[in-house]
């Protein structure tokens, strides 16, 4: 019987790339999403339009499935209002694990936590690694957390195979521009066909740990291939780049000649953490993986047209 994979937010950045890397795969398998807004197309033998935080859609749509495994990739980071943002990043975490509980109890679990979890960090104590204490400054990184804690009370109160991953900056073609790399892309897009000459920028002294997305589903994919119940594992390069070399490298890259802005209204104050980088060095011990895709790769793929 072919192995039946369930990626929830499989119309969202990460999880289009790991359908995509499923699909790939020399092993047959059976990939199924959902996606809430149905507008995506990922690359998935069926796809279920469903709201992840919809507890009874979830429970039917695990109960016609029984998948093997499950990747969670459900989650949003923008938002300041409470009630949406729990609703996305943890009832979207406990609607799956409870209904995997009834009706896949023996699936692989991954579900995608974040480095925002962290909050942050003295620079004395990087880089992050697992064992460090979890103080997020920002909703967004509260509500992983509390995600975080429910897969671990799954697995450890249920015996469920469950793991987290905590990436750091996911980067690479196709990133929203939500994100710093994902803004800079675009403006840098749309300022090449338009023939401008500014590029508006939020704080460029900030340094951030980038990892390309072809690197974090490879990695998601080896922990479902080696599961470690119970378990966080970041997904990182293990080195800090500076926003500002970043978007040099991208400027550089586009060949475009630009003066660069600070835009007052992109500043985040005092939500913003000045420097965060970590250590994948438990997944490399467990599994042997380390990130292959230098930024330079991902910048490349990023300003790349059709991207």
């Amino acid at each position: 019987m072919v192995p039946k994979i369930l990626v929830t937010g499989a119309g969202g950045f990460t999880g289009r790339h790991m359908c995509d890397f499923l699909a790939g795969c020399e092993q047959k398998y059976e990939v199924i999403g959902s996606d809430i807004t149905g507008q995506s197309k990922p690359n998935c033998d069926t796809i279920y339009q469903i709201d992840n935080a919809n507890t009874s859609q979830v429970e039917n749509m695990v109960r016609e499935i029984r998948p093997d495994y499950i990747i969670n990739l459900v989650g949003t980071f923008r938002s300041e209002d409470a009630e949406s943002i729990y609703r996305s990043n943890v009832l979207s975490v406990t609607s799956i694990l409870e209904a995997a509980r009834k009706y896949s109890p023996r699936a692989k679990i991954i579900t995608s936590g974040s480095a925002a979890e962290y909050g942050r960090v003295d620079s004395s104590r990087m880089p992050i690694t697992e064992e460090t204490p979890s103080l997020p400054v920002m909703l967004y990184g509260l509500s992983k957390q509390m995600a975080t804690q429910a897969a671990l009370y799954y697995a450890r109160v249920h015996s469920m195979c469950v793991m987290v991953v905590r990436p750091f900056q996911i980067i690479g073609n196709g990133v929203s521009d939500r994100t710093a790399p994902g803004a800079f892309a675009k403006q840098l897009k749309m300022l090449l066909a338009e023939g401008k000459k500014v590029i508006q920028t939020g704080n460029l002294e900030s340094s951030r740990d980038f990892i390309d997305v072809h690197d974090v589903v490879k990695a998601i994919w080896m922990l479902c291939e080696k599961p470690m119940p119970g378990e966080i594992f970041n997904l990182c390069s293990g080195s800090p780049v500076c926003i500002r070399d970043l978007l040099e490298m991208m400027i550089k890259e586009s060949g475009a000649q630009l003066k660069v802005e600070i835009d007052p209204v992109r500043l985040r104050g005092k939500a913003d953490v000045s420097q965060i980088y970590g250590s994948y060095q438990k997944l490399h011990r467990h599994c042997g993986w380390c990130p292959t895709i230098s930024l330079r790769e991902s910048v490349k793929m990023m300003l790349d047209k059709d991207a």
